[in-house]
């Protein structure tokens, strides 16, 4: 990944911030509190369900820029991106694709694993290069088997060898699976990718994996 992400919603004469890093959690959370809104009300200007925005602000999914902008219009706000990551890079640079919480935890960076497979999706035949080297260790067992099983997932749906480096990662000692109702996690289990399922974590494909059916511009 390369260059510095700048993300900025405001209105002329009213609210403007800019921030590099910040994530669609944090800009979201600021435009609604902001417009002094709940996250009700702001569902209702936006006509999408309470349990979206909540979502989004805790990190429990992670938005297309399109539904974002239209969350942040529904704010009166607007907002904007002044410049973008692009991947030119390989798995064997994401090792610290981690994100620290305020409480000390990680968890893994979903927006820029998301990035990669994007870019990936645009570019199909850098793929069996971008996923040829293994990653070092990263500290974190999710983020290993993560990128594991995404390397087999993505190798296998293109009709590519998997990388050798795979069998190496050992699966989860313990099993994870997505934050989410009871509901939403049974929803997961249905939609996990057997890569993923058979290293223990549970996590529905379209987390990870946009459905280009239904993708919003």
């Amino acid at each position: 990944m390369t260059g510095q992400p700048e993300v900025g919603v405001g209105v002329a004469g009213r609210c403007c911030a800019y921030a590099c890093n910040m994530d669609a959690a944090e800009v979201l959370h600021f435009a609604r509190k902001d417009a002094e809104l709940t996250v009700r009300e702001l569902a209702e200007r936006a006509g999408v369900a309470a349990s979206t925005v909540s979502r989004i602000e805790r990190r429990q999914m992670d938005p297309t820029v399109g539904m974002l902008a239209r969350l942040i219009a529904a704010a009166g706000l607007e907002l904007e991106l002044r410049s973008l990551h692009t991947y030119r890079g390989n798995f064997g640079a994401l090792a610290d694709a981690l994100e620290v919480d305020p409480d000390g935890t990680t968890h893994p960076d979903w927006t820029r694993l998301r990035a990669v497979l994007d870019y990936l999706y645009l570019h199909p035949t850098l793929t069996q290069a971008a996923i040829a080297d293994k990653p070092e260790p990263s500290g974190s067992e999710l983020l290993d088997n993560l990128l594991a099983g995404i390397a087999e997932k993505i190798s296998d749906d293109a009709g590519l060898p998997r990388p050798s480096w795979t069998k190496d990662v050992p699966a989860l000692t313990a099993p994870w699976i997505s934050p989410g109702t009871p509901r939403m996690q049974a929803v997961d289990r249905s939609e996990t990718p057997p890569q993923l399922a058979v290293r223990g974590i549970t996590l529905a494909a379209n987390n990870l994996w946009r459905d280009r059916r239904t993708e919003v511009a």
